[in-house]
């Protein structure tokens, strides 16, 4: 099945004009106010939630940045010396949605800051660029300020936020690297497993969600394939490729499956427990351009220019593929797909037990919806700077509109309970949703 798309239209007639404050009812109307009340009552809550209140202001600087993981909300800030290699900047945390102040953290890199994870409230992971040798850096840091309790020349990989468990690739020459499992609040090392520079490792793609990977898979160069628990090192499986991988080879691990594909020549499937070979086929399954997802009970591939592609883990067969979409998220037991690289992005929903796409419309996904099976959808427009936001229904298409704002700059964020945005004057705006 090619192409298969079924327009859904724009936002259905009965939406919430805006979540922004409406003049009082006229005093006559106050019987239908309350005939509203009672049929939603006596509906259960069938519609949508009602739209939420007036945004929590935060004052911050044009070149703040900021993160937003769960219901945490981290605002980065430099604080001096500016113009140096060495810069320290402060990390201030607020819970969402009640914007209250959690702590400060402080972090003196020779560099960038990019992202940081947190372990608790009290311990930030903050990962960073060192501008004069472009490596990456990591260090574990105190809520307080005070010096880091551990950092590294390294890449965060996995990072399991109840034990504290942290995979990172640790760079030790140009040719060579290490893979370590540590515990983020000492930085003890609990297992190492060295990577020459031809050797590729890779791990399952759903661990990019889950926080830390169940399993490592590493291809030698002469044809090797060795699995290792993520968490304790160990050994649990092997098997050999039929030839040593070439420059073209890549590996990819989703939906149960080490996936090995040498070019366009030829593409083996193997169980990620046993490393039994599941199935083998001539021609390329899962091009370069491209992430694999495991979208129960298929894999979806989207990327740039080849589109979106949905291939039976089964066989290996693809089933369906559709042009123009190059993200693809899961959400549930739909995928959300997206054309990211077009001027004006366009939303689907697939649906991959059907192969079938749906058009939302020109919305961008925002995550998770606050019920199964919805998607937190907004849409910003360049001219004017207005945003619209609302719920999508995976099943039906439908489209709740929630809320309006203007002079929003764009870099909005969805949180468990909260919408947060960067307005024209560097200030966030946070919505309680």
């Amino acid at each position: 099945m090619r192409d298969a798309l079924i327009d859904l239209g724009e936002v259905p007639s009965g939406e919430p004009e805006s979540a922004l404050p409406r003049p009082p009812l006229p005093a006559y109307r106050w019987i239908l106010g309350l005939l509203t009340v009672v049929l939603a009552a006596l509906l259960g809550g069938a519609g949508p939630p009602p739209p939420s209140t007036d945004p929590v202001f935060l004052p911050i600087n044009l070149g703040d940045r900021i993160q937003v993981a769960g219901d945490r909300l981290y605002v980065a800030g430099l604080v001096g010396p500016i113009g140096t290699v060495m810069r320290t900047y402060a990390i201030r945390a607020y819970q969402l949605p009640e914007v209250t102040p959690l702590g400060e953290f402080q972090a003196t890199v020779p560099g960038d800051i990019f992202t940081f994870s947190a372990i608790g409230d009290d311990l930030l992971l903050v990962a960073f660029n060192d501008v004069q040798s472009s490596d990456s850096g990591l260090m574990a840091v105190r809520v307080g300020g005070g010096e880091p309790l551990w950092r590294r020349t390294a890449s965060l990989y996995g990072l399991d936020q109840q034990s504290g468990l942290t995979l990172i690739q640790e760079n030790v020459t140009s040719d060579r690297s290490v893979w370590r499992a540590l515990d983020a609040r000492t930085g003890a090392v609990h297992w190492s497993l060295e990577q020459p520079g031809s050797d590729q490792v890779t791990m399952s793609t759903g661990s990019y969600w889950a926080g830390y990977p169940a399993r490592l898979f590493s291809v030698r160069d002469d044809g090797l394939i060795e699995v290792r628990d993520g968490r304790t090192g160990t050994l649990t499986a092997t098997a050999r490729l039929p030839r040593p991988p070439g420059p073209d080879f890549v590996a990819w691990a989703t939906a149960g499956l080490l996936v090995a594909g040498y070019g366009t020549e030829e593409t083996i499937a193997y169980d990620e427990l046993t490393m039994a070979e599941r199935w083998r086929r001539s021609g390329e399954v899962l091009p370069d351009a491209g992430f694999p997802q495991d979208c129960g009970p298929m894999i979806c591939l989207a990327g740039f220019p080849s589109g979106l592609s949905v291939v039976d883990p089964a066989t290996g067969r693809e089933v369906a593929h559709s042009d123009g979409f190059d993200t693809a998220e899961v959400i549930g037991d739909r995928v959300l797909v997206a054309q990211a690289s077009q001027t004006q992005p366009e939303l689907a929903v697939l649906d991959p037990r059907t192969g079938r796409t749906a058009i939302a419309g020109p919305w961008a996904s925002g995550g998770p919806g606050p019920k199964p099976g919805t998607a937190w959808i907004y849409r910003h427009q360049a001219v004017g700077y207005a945003l619209r936001y609302g719920i999508l229904d995976l099943a039906t298409g439908r489209v709740w509109l929630r809320g309006r704002a203007e002079r929003i700059a764009g870099d909005c964020r969805f949180s468990t309970d909260a919408l947060v945005c960067r307005r024209l004057d560097s200030s966030i705006a946070i919505w309680r949703l």
